[in-house]
């Protein structure tokens, strides 16, 4: 090879680069459009006009930070019992974890919740009628309609 021929091939590996660099930044350009759609049509702003390019993202050296803590609330001992007790008139006949969820408002701690719903059924309250299953939860049945708040 002389020298001539590696400064060619040099020149189009640049040329190549810089081609692919463009179509990396148009592609980039793109995806940001879309976002940015997507963005307005939950009725958000865009923040940036059209047409402009949005800023490279920066390249960070700094060891990435941990995710922050759980915003759970502690409660006191009791409370989700009868959240879930309450709940019992909110939920279908035939119900999971994720009716209980929907129908207290929030989602507990998952042991805390398991142990409610494993208590009403030693209590007699519900009935397990399918297991869990990878990831479909465990199926209960009310075996009679609780109590609700005293009128």
């Amino acid at each position: 090879m002389r020298q001539n021929e590696l400064l060619q091939r040099k020149r189009e590996l640049d040329e190549r680069l810089r081609a692919g660099i463009e179509l990396l930044e148009a592609a980039h350009r793109a995806e940001v459009r879309a976002l940015e759609t997507l963005w307005a049509s939950y009725g958000g702003e865009p923040e940036s006009p059209e047409g402009v390019a949005a800023p490279p993202v920066p390249e960070t050296s700094s060891p990435p930070v941990a995710p922050a803590r759980s915003s759970r609330v502690r409660r006191e001992a009791g409370t989700l019992y009868e959240e879930v007790l309450a709940a019992l008139d909110q939920v279908p006949q035939e119900f999971d974890k994720n009716d209980v969820c929907r129908a207290i408002g929030h989602v507990p701690h998952r042991a805390s919740l398991h142990r409610v719903l494993q208590e009403l059924t030693f209590n007699g309250t519900l009935d397990v009628v399918g297991f869990s299953v990878g990831r479909r939860p465990t199926v209960y049945r009310k075996l009679f309609t609780p109590p609700g708040p005293e009128k």
